[in-house]
């Protein structure tokens, strides 16, 4: 009962704060921008998996699905679209991060048209691939813990999961980061060499400079993203393989899921609460609103 209860909190918080960060965005006409489209939307992808984790967790507390197990399959295959559009929606940020370095020069890139599209296929393919499971009733029925999930002893099916939902994007997310990295280098050892041998004008060259020092520090704030990332479904990484090397003990384990639960509502808190803390133009925004208000009280 703890567990449950403890989930149905940092839902609440996450969505909450998540919900609070659009609605700043969206009011907040100054910072509108690409990047703060893409944060937004990676925030409504949280707030749907906070939505879906809130009604499995109250139908895990109060309603009975084992005489209504199309309701409960249903459930859990909107849990696995919500974590999909998650993990989607990270990657294209770390594309826009990518292209907005690469190929800065280029106004393609700079535009919503290639993003939007990239968006609208994105959440397509999150509804449509989990429907498969839907369909075929793979989705099954846990007395246990009063909820629908993906049975532990189809190891291949749940590893196919996992690859669409979780490998696939965490990978993608770290090629483009690496790529952005070797090429900032790249280019700071270029400016640094021109600046040296062709006396380039300094102000082009300190104003590159510090573009570059300004994505580094983006990249640091979003490593911290993608850690949570990789931490939040990792124990359905863990049990999965256990499940398929030992099936029989893997399917005792009782408690199982509600720890893939837990773990997913704290990291959906988490990220709730950085897109405040570390979003750099929104946190601007803040300090100087407070900042305007204390001068207000003390002037």
């Amino acid at each position: 009962m703890f567990i449950e209860w403890f989930i149905l909190i940092t839902c609440i918080l996450s969505a909450f704060i998540s919900i609070s960060f659009v609605i700043f965005v969206i009011f907040a006409s100054s910072i509108h921008s690409i990047s703060i489209a893409l944060t937004c939307h990676s925030s409504i992808t949280v707030i749907i998996a906070n939505i879906v984790l809130f009604l499995t967790t109250i139908f895990m507390l109060k309603i009975n699905f084992e005489n209504n197990n199309l309701w409960c399959q249903i459930d859990a295959y909107c849990f696995q679209v919500s974590l999909i559009l998650i993990y989607h929606s990270y990657y294209l940020q770390a594309f826009h991060r990518f292209s907005s370095v690469v190929y800065h020069h280029n106004v393609y890139f700079r535009t919503y048209h290639i993003f939007l599209v990239i968006l609208i296929l994105q959440w397509i393919f999150a509804w449509f691939y989990p429907f498969r499971l839907l369909k075929f009733g793979l989705f099954t029925y846990n007395p246990i813990i009063n909820t629908c999930h993906l049975d532990w002893n189809l190891s291949h099916e749940l590893f196919l999961l996992l690859s669409i939902e979780y490998f696939i994007p965490l990978i993608i997310d770290a090629v483009l980061y690496t790529s952005l990295i070797k090429h900032s280098h790249l280019h700071i050892a270029q400016i640094t060499h021109h600046s040296v041998t062709q006396h380039r004008n300094q102000i082009i060259i300190s104003q590159e400079q510090r573009r570059i020092k300004r994505e580094f520090k983006m990249l640091k704030r979003i490593l911290i993203f993608y850690l949570a990332l990789v931490i939040m479904d990792f124990p359905s990484v863990i049990l999965t393989i256990i499940a398929a090397i030992d099936s029989h003990d893997s399917i005792s384990l009782q408690y199982s899921y509600k720890i893939i639960l837990v773990l997913i509502s704290c990291i959906l808190l988490m990220i709730s609460i950085c897109q405040f803390i570390l979003t750099p133009s929104v946190k601007t925004l803040i300090h100087d609103y407070i900042k305007r208000r204390t001068n207000q009280v003390f002037g």
